[in-house]
């Protein structure tokens, strides 16, 4: 058999021949890089950039490192009995466990929840489990043996691995290792098939590594996959948007509530969601509103926030002293993007057209705080 024959075996059964197993992993993202990359993948399924995510967030001067690391211990029986516990400079901590049906995830950030408060969601997925089952690269991309290298004290076959273009190329382990990359250098376990490493680059510049830098195989103790949370640390239910009536928006939101007092024939509000404020992580108070047209075909975003507020300046946006001259800002072809401050509310409104924008923005009125009434 072939080296890449040997290779596709080792990943065919990575599976059998990895589980149970305990491993540290170290993700390390290039962010500025990681925002090129995945612009380029975008672009090349989605059509043209006018103007993308990284590249206005690089002009605003982002506060956000370049780089980024976050280590991972990961006790792995199979994807539903784990435990991950997660540390980095940047990222915070996190720990999720899973038993069965049974399971608690805390983050230090957003905090605690279990299968006893958080059902909405269902379980959730071991983050690095693929490393010990990456039988899904070879749909994923076409593979090519290189030298042979050692990682974690473990002998490893390098592997070329280029992304296949279509839908192949738009899989969640395409998502794991990093979008938009020329391609992925991979260190595959010579005697496992376990993925010991993997390094996305983008014009022979890495932008996303993962590396596993201890790894041992065998069985786990019970009292691992125990789905205890931290002493003191009591679940709730993650933060989610409220879908509220529009007449109900202004008694949940700390600031005027601003609705298009007319919109075009036939369309309609297809939501009306309001998140509260949230100090840790901090999260600012929002109304967002989204108007469709009668068929579904075209839609109106509408965010409001307090204009005291957090900018968000990574779009190009349209002022309202701009409104009668100026053509409304392009992100993402066909969207576009104005914003305008009313009575110390900052709306911001995005679609597929600018004019319907500015016809908008100019109607723009305090929303209703009663029940429309039915018509006899």
């Amino acid at each position: 058999m072939g080296a890449l024959g040997e290779i596709l075996e080792l990943l065919h059964g990575a599976a059998d021949r990895s589980r149970p197993a305990r491993l540290t992993v170290v993700e390390w993202t290039h962010g500025p890089r990681s925002g090129v990359a995945f612009d380029r993948y975008m672009a090349e399924r989605h059509g043209r950039l006018v103007g993308s995510v990284s590249t206005q967030l690089g002009a605003r001067g982002s506060n956000a490192p370049d780089e980024t690391m976050r280590t991972t211990t990961l006790a792995f029986e199979s994807p539903t009995r784990y435990r991950e516990d997660a540390a980095g400079a940047q990222a915070g901590r996190r720990y999720q466990v899973r038993d069965g049906e049974r399971w608690v995830a805390w983050d230090a950030d957003w905090g605690a929840v279990s299968d006893q408060t958080e059902q909405e969601g269902g379980p959730p997925s071991a983050t690095y489990g693929l490393l010990l089952d990456p039988v899904a690269l070879v749909g994923a991309y076409r593979l090519a043996p290189a030298r042979d290298v050692e990682i974690a004290l473990r002998p490893a076959r390098c592997v070329r691995a280029v992304p296949r273009s279509g839908p192949e190329g738009a899989t969640s382990v395409v998502f794991s290792l990093g979008p938009g990359a020329d391609d992925v250098e991979l260190a595959v376990d010579a005697e496992r098939g376990t993925l010991l490493r993997a390094e996305a680059r983008l014009g022979g510049e890495p932008f996303h590594r993962l590396e596993v830098t201890d790894i041992t195989f065998g069985p786990l103790s019970a009292e691992t996959f125990d789905p205890r949370l931290p002493p003191g640390v009591v679940a709730s239910r993650w933060q989610r948007p409220e879908r509220l009536p529009l007449h109900e928006l202004q008694a949940a939101a700390p600031f005027p509530v601003l609705a298009p007092a007319r919109v075009p024939d036939g369309w309609r509000l297809a939501e009306s969601l309001f998140t509260a404020a949230r100090g840790r992580p901090p999260i600012e108070a929002e109304v967002s509103l989204l108007y469709a047209s009668a068929d579904g075909a075209y839609s109106v975003g509408v965010s409001e926030r307090a204009a005291t507020g957090v900018r968000r300046d990574w779009l190009e946006w349209a002022r309202d002293g701009d409104l009668e001259t100026a053509d409304a800002g392009e992100h993402v072809e066909p969207r576009h993007h104005v914003r305008v401050e009313r009575e110390g509310t900052l709306v911001e409104l995005s679609g597929p057209d600018p004019l319907l924008l500015r016809e908008l923005a100019r109607a723009l009125a305090p929303a209703p705080t009663e029940a429309p009434r039915l018509s006899p």
